[in-house]
């Protein structure tokens, strides 16, 4: 099926009527976004629906990130970088065939004022950090995104280090130096892994910060951008040893 934008005036409405939409949002169903072919238009790009339906609603505290992070990235497998930053993209799935897992995933809270800024911080995208960080589907996808981008390694692998701990995410996701060098995240991508599945000391909020600002200083004088795979991990293992003091991780 091709994939459905929201019409840009449909969304500012749909933006608009947040606080009186909050019943909807808490328990309802914006049925008229799929039904009304006048508030969307469809992409040229696919969307694979059948795979859109295994997405896994969370269960207590298991929130199955990595799970999701594929189901959302194989169903919409044919977007572009360029179209996954479109807001009107994501606002019509969080709206309609995902509606139950963004309210699952990021439940209302009971008080209405509050309520509001949730509901335009988890289910629109009007910003690069909403769309990487809030919205309840598109963060999912730029999350596996990031991730494919070293096809050498296991998405499965990669997820689940990258989704581990928020603040190293978080860090990772909001340093250009680091998040734009495919070679780069790479090398530091396959440290978390080892860490991951080792005594964890790189996801220690500190020791991982201190790595990140080591990065940012060698970048100063050094042509990140140009340095291939075996550069990028040298570089990175090298701080890790020199500056961090981690023979293991």
């Amino acid at each position: 099926m091709k994939t459905r934008f929201l019409r840009s005036a449909a969304l500012e409405d749909l933006r608009a009527q947040v606080s009186i939409n909050l019943p909807l949002y808490r328990t309802g169903a914006f049925d008229a976004l799929s039904l009304d072919a006048s508030l969307w238009f469809e992409h040229t790009t696919e969307v694979d629906e059948q795979r859109l339906q295994e997405i896994r609603l969370p269960n207590g505290p298991d929130m199955y990130e990595t799970d999701n992070c594929l189901v959302i990235y194989d169903a919409f497998a044919k977007l572009s970088p360029y179209e996954a930053r479109d807001e009107r993209l994501w606002t019509y799935y969080s709206h309609t065939h995902l509606l139950e897992y963004a309210r699952m995933r990021w439940p209302l809270p009971a008080d209405d004022a509050v309520a509001v800024g949730h509901v335009l911080r988890h289910f629109f995208a009007r910003d690069k950090r909403q769309l990487e960080r809030d919205n309840a589907i598109s963060r999912l996808w730029w999350m596996a995104h990031l991730c494919v981008r070293v096809p050498e390694l296991s998405r499965e692998e990669a997820l689940a280090a990258f989704l581990f701990k928020t603040d190293v995410r978080a860090n990772l996701i909001e340093r250009p130096t680091t998040s734009q060098s495919t070679e780069l995240f790479g090398a530091v991508l396959r440290k978390l892994i080892s860490s991951y599945q080792g005594e964890k000391r790189l996801f220690e909020r500190r020791t991982f910060r201190r790595l990140m600002s080591e990065i940012n200083s060698v970048g100063g004088f050094k042509l990140i951008d140009c340095m291939d795979a075996d550069q990028s991990d040298a570089l990175v293992s090298e701080l890790v040893r020199d500056k961090l003091s981690l023979e293991t991780i």
